[in-house]
């Protein structure tokens, strides 16, 4: 299972982290410097900020609050606890008594949180439901509880679970294209509960994991759960991994990585969108974190960083810059670099 270094994440989560943070006393300012982030970037309404900057305001959130729940639940839950959990979880055989003991272990110690774990022949369903807690602060705490509970339990059976689908028990927010980078399968919206669905045959997959791999593990979450995986057995993550090691040329078509993949065009665009993606959207997504990442850089030219991402006039990359991120790449870079 690999991480891509590439990888933004959108700056609705950072927005969203970093006002729950100050509402719970933290200092915008300083949480902002810490982070490498300015208000510019956290404002624009499309930007794109790294893994390691919404994981900086995360910790924050905890040195604040000293609440792995960030003051969401009904009750809190103090940091600590979930380390707590993992270690007990790596003595674990195999994934179901993994997700077995999750859901007794919070069960026992906090009502803010009931976790269910229902396992058919054919289907598992292991999911939450958070009582008493405020309706507007339930997304963005399901949100997070679901992507740790499917990356952690992935890492310790050191493979991606796969997904049959997500549920949620509310409705679809404005921010769920992001939901198809968080989570590899289909998301149904306004359910029962909170729930990750799989498949029953993947309960019987060993703990891999060492006492010493979770040390370093725990040392930097929450990075781990911030970060795109690899979804190896997806047509969408192998046309990903294409476009990642091209040069982003202009022959970088569908066509020409569909040839690489022994299928025709028409066939690959099929598989595509029955993944809920598109291929000229996995371009502009790929080339939007590149061009993120080399604009970090201020070595590197503006005229150069489009070249490289496949621009071969730095107006047009301009113009398409601004449309993915709302910011022009000139001004994404001065907030990049710009002291809050």
């Amino acid at each position: 299972m690999m991480a891509n270094e590439n990888y933004t994440v959108s700056n609705y989560f950072a927005r969203s982290h970093l006002a729950n943070t100050v509402r719970i006393g933290g200092n915008e300012r300083d949480i902002l410097s810490l982070a490498g982030l300015t208000e510019e970037i956290i404002r624009a309404p499309k930007a794109r900020i790294a893994p390691q900057q919404l994981a900086t305001i995360v910790r924050a959130n905890w040195t604040v609050g000293k609440d792995e729940f960030m003051g969401l639940a009904s009750q809190p839950v103090k940091v600590g606890v979930f380390r707590l959990l993992a270690e007990r979880l790596i003595e674990c055989r195999t994934l179901e008594e993994a997700l077995r003991e999750t859901a007794r272990f919070y069960n026992l110690v906090t009502d803010s949180i009931q976790f269910e774990l229902t396992i058919t022949t054919q289907e598992t369903r292991f999911g939450f439901r958070l009582p008493n807690t405020k309706r507007q602060n339930n997304s963005f705490l399901i949100e997070f509880l679901l992507l740790i509970w499917h990356r952690f339990p992935s890492w310790l059976v050191g493979q991606v679970i796969p997904l049959r689908e997500v549920q949620f028990d509310y409705k679809e927010p404005k921010h769920s294209e992001e939901y198809r980078l968080m989570f590899p399968s289909p998301c149904r919206y306004q359910c029962d509960t909170n729930t990750l669905v799989f498949d029953s045959t993947v309960l019987s997959l060993p703990i891999i994991q060492t006492a010493s791999e979770l040390h370093r593990y725990l040392s930097e979450i929450p990075l781990p759960w911030f970060r795109k995986q690899d979804f190896h057995d997806s047509f969408t993550a192998q046309v990903v991994r294409f476009l990642e090691e091209s040069a982003f040329q202009e022959e970088t078509s569908l066509e020409l990585i569909a040839t690489q993949m022994h299928m025709t065009s028409r066939t690959l665009r099929r598989k595509l969108t029955a993944e809920g993606n598109s291929f000229q959207q996995l371009k502009d997504n790929t080339r939007r974190d590149r061009a993120i990442n080399f604009l970090a850089d201020i070595r590197i030219s503006i005229a150069e960083v489009g070249r490289r991402i496949g621009f071969t006039e730095t107006p047009a990359f301009t113009r398409a810059f601004k449309q993915w991120t709302g910011l022009s790449p000139g001004a994404y870079r001065k907030g990049l670099h710009k002291q809050p």
